[in-house]
């Protein structure tokens, strides 16, 4: 089972819902349409589709910088404007003051230089825009782009694409009112955004975990690899707005009891057809019902404990013979297959990145300090007193920010004993 809530699936199946309840990286959203609405139909069920990661889940990357709109609307600025700085530069025919400085601008009594707009721009966003130009030639240096990497991106685009024709909006318009990003007018524009981002996540993953202690990789994919199992389950949902929550309980209960039973009278070679029957007219899993409850090729880090704990006893045409347990209601399952685990030398990569995703995912400080320690591995050195200052500035209070919260974690640790 996964570890995000599913939407309940009415049994007329006439609405639409996207949220599985057996992949915690199926992260769709339930969209509702009019009948009448046809063509917001089609894309809503689009977006769904699109709503994954490569593997799984879409992670969405560019949420490093909209989780702080007035961080990314400060560098969109910033590098609007050092673009056209660099264009009036550029110009062969720039005018010039007495003193050699160009001239972005005159009116009068006032002459405004290529230097007073430097120094301003400088003070209000330079450290974000140094830091973001450092970066992005980091990345660039760490990470090559594989296909599947472009697809990923294009598939991220696109799927913004599908939201912004569902609200009706062009891209533009909904990067900037429904995702708080400002500054890109053109899908050419979004897409390098998108990658630059997707290359940056990508370095310091590989950063953390090509650092990382090979005990505790191991241990990681100890936790969290597994045969990939292949089943097929119909789920039960405990009616979470029932008075009677006891009562809810046993009801659901009873009710798979008696589709366990359904099955105790089906002969083998009819046992998949029926349980597939039984699964598209009863499983409250609006996701997989319509497939017989089919979930492929998931480890235990995918799904609840209980699920894989159930599903890795069975053996291959077996069923529960209780129904399984999990927050979600109760689970018959039926195992289909499985394949067999990734030896670790095979796919250390693939873990040493995975284990950076859950320390950056656990501790959002530590991007900041990886960062910091990756651009010192460049022998990065900041000539600028003023941005320097603030540079080290933000390095600091991220880190105690984040010693505030250990010292927190301890406190309220020793009041609970």
């Amino acid at each position: 089972m996964p570890k995000k809530s599913s939407e309940k699936n009415n049994k007329d199946k006439n609405k639409k819902t996207t949220k599985s309840t057996v992949s915690k990286n199926n992260n769709a959203k339930k969209v509702e349409v009019k009948k009448n609405e046809t063509k917001k139909e089609e894309i809503a069920e689009k977006v769904v589709k699109k709503e994954r990661k490569r593997k799984g889940k879409i992670k969405e990357c560019i949420v490093k910088y909209t989780q702080d709109t007035p961080f990314f609307i400060a560098v969109c600025i910033i590098i609007l404007l050092i673009g056209i700085l660099l264009l009036v530069l550029s110009t062969k025919r720039v005018p010039k003051t007495t003193k050699g400085e160009e001239i972005i601008a005159t009116l009068n009594g006032k002459t405004i230089t290529a230097n007073e707009l430097y120094e301003n721009l400088k003070e209000s966003y330079g450290t974000n825009s140094l830091v973001d130009l450092i970066d992005t030639y980091i990345a660039d240096k760490e990470v090559s782009i594989t296909k599947d990497d472009e697809d990923y991106v294009d598939e991220v685009v696109n799927y913004y694409k599908d939201y912004a024709e569902y609200y009706g909006v062009d891209l533009e318009t909904f990067l900037k009112n429904y995702v708080g990003l400002t500054g890109i007018t053109t899908e050419d524009e979004f897409r390098n955004y998108v990658l630059e981002d997707y290359k940056k996540t990508l370095a310091v993953k590989k950063f953390v975990g090509d650092n990382a202690d090979e005990k505790d990789l191991k241990n990681y994919y100890k936790d969290n690899y597994s045969d990939k199992l292949t089943v097929k389950h119909i789920l039960i949902e405990v009616d979470s707005e029932a008075e009677d929550t006891e009562k809810a309980e046993k009801e659901a209960y009873n009710k798979a009891a008696d589709l366990i039973k359904t099955l105790e009278k089906t002969s083998k070679d009819k046992l998949e057809d029926k349980f597939d029957e039984l699964a598209k007219e009863n499983s409250d899993d609006a996701a997989t019902y319509s497939k017989g409850g089919l979930i492929e090729d998931f480890s235990k880090s995918d799904v609840l404990s209980e699920f894989f704990e159930a599903s890795n006893k069975l053996k291959d045409g077996e069923y529960t013979k209780e129904p399984v347990k999990t927050s979600y209601g109760y689970h018959i399952i039926l195992k289909i297959g499985s394949k067999p685990v990734e030896k670790y030398d095979d796919i250390k990569e693939e873990v040493k990145l995975a284990y950076a995703e859950k320390l950056l995912s656990e501790d959002t400080t530590l991007q900041v300090s990886k960062w910091d320690e990756l651009r010192k591995q460049y022998k990065l050195s900041i000539k600028d007193d003023a941005i320097k200052a603030s540079y080290k500035a933000t390095i600091k209070n991220a880190t105690n920010k984040n010693d505030e919260d250990d010292k927190q974690t301890d406190e309220q640790e020793t009041e609970d004993k």
